[in-house]
């Protein structure tokens, strides 16, 4: 059911804004809400919501052959951050781009099919983030994109932000109760990783709960 809350999980009943809905098993997926179900076991995860921005610009007037990324990438993201040579250049990134690095900004710029860009991003740690995009931060990320670039950013056309619950692990399974799983994407990737992700909590929830 859409556009309907969720106050509890107790299979096999689900209490929902609109009734009870019976379910022998039940996958949580709560995104960023960290307080509304199960708030005791997400409390202990070391999850945080991060918010970040991003926007859309105007066709540049030529094709990116792929998407782009800058070495700002290179120190958050553990799968480079964590190798050893990343040190340095963390320390030569903390020196020349010390504003860019406290904003949390790296370049992650795609094209859409009728030219324009979408650029980002930037991350900010909040409990409860401001609603407000900043220029400042905005400004990082198209000097970002001039860096890696050589080229002037194009118009912005549409600028938002989004939140997402940020963790260590890159991803959160866990079992309040051997019918149900919370399941977190926790590394602002769920869109390109949700199908693989939803089929781990599926496999694990029914390995689990399945008969002997």
């Amino acid at each position: 059911m859409r556009q309907t809350a969720v106050h509890a999980v107790e299979p096999p009943r689900i209490v929902t804004s609109r009734g009870v809905v019976e379910a022998e098993a039940v996958i949580v997926c709560p995104g960023d809400d960290l307080v509304s179900l199960y708030p005791e076991h997400l409390a202990d995860t070391g999850l945080v919501r991060c918010k970040l921005q991003m926007m859309r610009l105007a066709p540049p007037g030529f094709a990116l052959p792929a998407p782009v990324m800058s070495d700002l990438g290179l120190v958050r993201y553990g799968g480079y951050a964590d190798l050893p040579r990343a040190a340095a250049l963390r320390a030569r990134l903390e020196a020349e781009q010390g504003e860019a690095l406290a904003n949390g900004v790296h370049l992650i710029a795609v094209q859409d099919a009728d030219g324009a860009l979408v650029v980002g991003d930037s991350h900010h740690d909040a409990d409860t983030p401001d609603p407000f995009a900043s220029e400042a931060v905005e400004r990082l990320i198209l000097d970002e994109w001039r860096a890696a670039t050589g080229r002037a950013a194009p118009a912005v056309l549409d600028r938002w932000i989004g939140t997402y619950a940020r963790g260590a692990t890159g991803s959160l399974i866990a079992a309040p109760h051997p019918r149900v799983r919370l399941a977190v994407v926790t590394a602002g990737n769920g869109a390109s990783t949700a199908f693989a992700f939803a089929e781990e909590a599926v496999a694990d929830l029914f390995e689990e709960t399945s008969p002997s």
